[in-house]
């Protein structure tokens, strides 16, 4: 028995190392190929749609076709194009360029406390000029200029303005103007080496006059009486105006002042306005 089964078995064996070795040698021409043909599948293999496009990568494969930075610089920029500017602060009348000196301006009776100015700017287009820390934007945006007349009663007489007491109740008593604007604005950042956050800006605004309105509501006798008259009270059509912002972050201080003529009637007023300013 013992005999028999050394001899089955060196026949089993011999039949054993004789398939293993053509096996290994399949397997020897065959795996090769197989990674050949994967490697020049996976290195080509791509899906395309639309805009999107997947990638079969092999381990192997040296290029990190995975990175997005490009696509996340890119959607960085993109988002950088678009700025919303909001300012508001206190209103004057000068009768003179304040770089002259502050005088104020009489001829128009107003409160000077609750006289106010808003502006909304949406910057659409920016640039940078020689660095990445100086940069001109473009945009359009929309400008009110308030002026609380008080117990003032205003009336246009031929060609000039005329002004009353009113000895009523007075709720309201305001002289508007609604501008559409064009901002140029040059923005700086002086420190870039030690801090990004501080900014400069220089902003030159042109405004075209939409309309002008003067409004007031006041109480005679129990009853409520509203007026208003729709004209554009003899300020320019077009004016042009500079602007200085000191900017920490997103937040900060503004003051602004019209750089050419700004009245028919009054050749030498100027306005000027000083608040708060932040820009999104």
């Amino acid at each position: 028995m013992i005999t028999r089964y050394c001899h089955i078995s060196t026949k089993y064996t011999l039949y054993f190392f004789q398939k293993t070795f053509i096996l290994s040698n399949i397997l020897f021409y065959l795996i090769p190929s197989i990674s050949s043909f994967n490697a020049q599948f996976n290195d080509t293999l791509s899906l395309k749609y639309k805009n999107s496009k997947v990638l079969i990568i092999t381990k192997n494969n040296e290029a990190n076709e995975w990175s997005f930075n490009d696509q996340v610089i890119e959607n960085k920029e993109f988002n950088h194009l678009l700025r919303l500017g909001i300012s508001y602060g206190n209103l004057q009348l000068n009768q003179q360029s304040i770089f002259n000196g502050i005088h104020d301006f009489s001829a128009i009776p107003y409160n000077n406390f609750n006289s106010s100015n808003l502006k909304f700017n949406l910057y659409l287009k920016s640039f940078k000029i020689n660095t990445e820390f100086f940069k001109l934007f473009l945009g359009i945006g929309l400008e009110k200029n308030k002026f609380n007349l008080g117990y003032n009663s205003l009336n246009i007489i031929g060609d000039s303005l005329e002004f009353f007491n009113l000895d009523l109740n007075v709720k309201r008593n305001n002289l508007n103007h609604y501008y559409l604007n064009i901002p140029i604005n040059f923005s700086w950042v002086p420190l870039s080496k030690k801090n990004k956050l501080f900014k400069i800006q220089f902003e030159f605004t042109n405004h075209f006059l939409w309309y002008g309105k003067a409004n007031y509501r006041i109480i005679d006798k129990g009853q409520v009486y509203s007026y208003g008259i729709k004209d554009n009270f003899f300020f320019e059509k077009y004016h042009l105006s500079g602007c200085f912002k000191l900017l920490w972050r997103n937040f900060g201080a503004y003051i602004q002042t019209n750089l050419t003529k700004y009245s028919t009637l009054f050749p030498n007023i100027y306005n000027y306005s000083y608040g708060l300013t932040l820009c999104l």
